[in-house]
């Protein structure tokens, strides 16, 4: 922050700064960044939530992101939960704990901060925060603890609230493999594609296990290295709930450089979805496909926010209204910074690693003023009609 204090604060760059908040200059520098972060501990994170919303709102509006979804109809969101700050040191009184090496000499209690993010899936490569729910206890020393599963009906309710005639299709991992979830998508006529493991519905996984010899519906394909296949039972009653399980799996015999020797090693690979969208021999290798997907918001979300440049697991602020706003900022940025990637006019001709363009971009906002290159657009367009 105090890095970026220095790098903002000339006159060109608070120019292009007060252009683009559409406001008339009333300062000639810009706050430090100890009384940015004074302001983001009293302002109610809704408003940066709200903003998030608006964005999305404009997105899905442009009709630019349209074969994104599933079936050409159902907006994929992913569920996914992250740590955050953590420390052994006292944090908000609101923030999970843990136990570690519990009744032993060297037992320590390790605090963090915890949030589920719902983000949208609007291309391969732009993934979007659409609506965030902080993990969180009440303050008060208790026995049971917030968790995930109860942050996801929240986050749910709250998703139904603000988008309520949005098509969803929720993809999560196998946490949420249970009857309240699946009631939940019912009662709100969403779509759910999620991770399966024979842990999380016994009874599920042995019925699939006997229905899908009996049914065939087994695809197999044989490739230069090895073979894959799909499988699917439709309908399997859990308690009421009718459940569509697909399978995928894999054999791929891959060779291995070690020193001057080549190991040829078989490797073996197997996952299985719960879906309430319809399975068909047409549709199950696509749907599998969209049930990965579920990796990119921790793979290439929550990843690039910790170790590319956005410092998500950075302590930006000791009090917790002021982190949950700092949170919000970097969903707001690494929104636009994907939407800028992204798009290929911009970067036509030019071979640049994501560093190199985050840099060729702030070079321009350093170099170039917006006041002026606005006119000239208008005057263009103007001289067109």
């Amino acid at each position: 922050m105090r890095k970026t204090s220095e790098e903002f604060n000339s006159d060109l760059m608070i120019e292009n700064i007060w252009e683009l908040c559409a406001e008339e200059e009333t300062v000639r520098e810009l706050p430090y960044w100890e009384t940015i972060n004074r302001y983001l501990e009293k302002l109610e994170p809704e408003s940066l939530q709200e903003v998030i919303w608006k964005l999305v709102y404009r997105l899905l509006r442009s009709k630019a992101f349209q074969g994104a979804r599933i079936g050409e109809k159902h907006w994929q969101i992913i569920l996914d939960g992250t740590q955050l700050h953590s420390s052994r040191k006292p944090l908000d009184p609101k923030c999970m704990y843990r136990i570690h090496h519990k009744g032993k000499p060297e037992e320590y209690r390790e605090n963090y901060y915890y949030v589920l993010e719902a983000k949208l899936v609007l291309h391969p490569k732009i993934v979007v925060s659409i609506m965030t729910e902080f993990v969180e206890n009440d303050g008060k020393e208790m026995d049971k603890q917030d968790c995930e599963r109860k942050a996801g009906v929240r986050l749910m309710e709250k998703l139904k609230k603000q988008f309520p005639r949005l098509n969803i299709c929720l993809c999560a991992d196998s946490l949420y493999a249970c009857e309240p979830f699946f009631r939940k998508c019912g009662e709100y006529r969403w779509q759910y594609l999620i991770r399966f493991k024979e842990g999380s519905i016994p009874t599920v996984g042995k019925e699939y296990r006997k229905l899908k010899d009996l049914e065939k519906n087994r695809k197999e394909t044989k490739i230069k290295n090895g073979r894959y296949w799909y499988d699917y039972v439709n309908e399997i009653d859990y308690n009421g709930c009718k459940i569509n399980l697909m399978e995928y799996g894999e054999e791929l015999k891959r060779t291995i450089k070690r020193g001057m020797c080549k190991i040829e090693r078989e490797e073996k690979k197997s996952f299985c979805f719960l879906t309430s969208l319809p399975v068909r021999k047409k549709n199950v290798c696509d749907l599998v496909e969209k049930g990965r997907m579920r990796w990119k918001i921790e793979n290439e979300g929550f990843n690039t926010q910790k170790n590319q440049g956005y410092y998500l697991k950075h302590l930006f602020s000791k009090n917790y209204q002021g982190i949950k706003n700092h949170y919000y900022l970097i969903q707001i940025g690494h929104m636009i910074a994907q939407i800028m990637e992204t798009w290929g006019r911009l970067w036509e001709g030019m071979h640049l690693s994501m560093e190199q363009k985050h840099q060729k971009i702030l070079e321009s906002f350093q170099a170039v003023r917006l006041k002026e290159y606005i006119g000239i657009k208008k005057n263009i367009q103007i001289r067109l009609q």
